[in-house]
């Protein structure tokens, strides 16, 4: 048996005991020994990179999968901005590319909506002494401006596919085992315009987009945003029914499509950059 196979079967031991072990207590105190156990456990993991160790918080196992920093091309495109550039992280999930651009010491604002991703998001600027650097945003940015409902196929931290302002349908493509339209969490979402005009945060120069389907509502909501000429490039991760349009739209905004990306399961990402 391989180690990490191992590690999952002695996880699962070790749980069992525990769990056995509350037997002998009373109802309070059994669940009070196991809220001290959650509560003094540090899963944090330590990923080293170009620009020093990042660490991650893993209280699941799909924050620990993303440690790996996956998604080379992105750090690749990352590597490339001057420096003082800002960086939107527009579907930051847990910060992998928060983290790793603000270890460039870039400046990024990161957008989650899902609260179960907020929350490991935010411990991650804080274990790694980034406030200064990195502004977390709990909220959707979308087509509109509008208090609306995130649908979420999945609900454990780290998780994905995600639909905001409508529910998912069989056109929005879901991983084995996830459940379409499984809970919904309210959320206020705005679009990109409306945001920069109510609260002048600092203009992007860059903006990474991976929002599970909802990216060409993004581009329409930002249209003005796109034509300006401060922001120098978008990676925006499309699918096959949204890939020709967020063409279309970023040519009209004076893009130019320079990479079309690793494919898997029909969906990739494209880098535009200004003409």
């Amino acid at each position: 048996m391989k180690r990490p196979e191992f590690a999952v079967v002695f996880a699962k031991f070790f749980r069992f005991l525990i769990m056995m072990s509350t037997n002998f207590l009373r109802y309070r105190a059994g669940f009070r020994m196991l809220s001290y156990l959650i509560e003094s456990l540090d899963p944090v993991i330590t990923t080293q990179t170009k620009h020093g160790d990042i660490k991650f918080y893993c209280p699941a196992t799909w924050p620990f999968k993303r440690s790996d920093i996956k998604g080379p091309n992105v750090m690749e495109w990352i590597d490339t901005f001057p420096e003082g550039d800002i960086l939107w992280d527009i579907g930051a999930n847990v910060g992998v590319y928060t983290l790793y651009a603000a270890a460039r010491g870039l400046q990024v604002f990161a957008f989650e909506p899902a609260a179960v991703n907020y929350f490991v998001l935010v411990k991650n600027i804080e274990i790694n002494g980034i406030e200064d650097r990195a502004s977390s945003l709990n909220l959707a940015l979308h087509e509109k401006t509008e208090l609306s409902v995130l649908n979420m196929s999945h609900t454990e931290i780290g998780s994905a596919q995600s639909t905001f302002g409508a529910k998912q349908t069989g056109e929005v493509p879901v991983k084995p085992g996830a459940s379409p339209n499984k809970f919904r969490q309210t959320v206020l979402g705005y679009s990109i315009d409306d945001f920069i005009d109510i609260f002048h945060p600092e203009f992007p120069n860059q903006i990474k987009i991976d929002v599970d389907g909802h990216e060409c509502l993004i581009l329409k909501g930002a249209e003005r945003s796109l034509a300006d000429s401060r922001l120098k490039s978008f990676l925006v991760e499309v699918r096959d029914n949204t890939r020709e349009e967020v063409k279309t739209r970023a040519t009209q905004a004076g893009f130019v499509c320079m990479d079309g990306g690793e494919q898997t399961s029909g969906i990739g990402d494209l880098l535009f950059k200004r003409a």
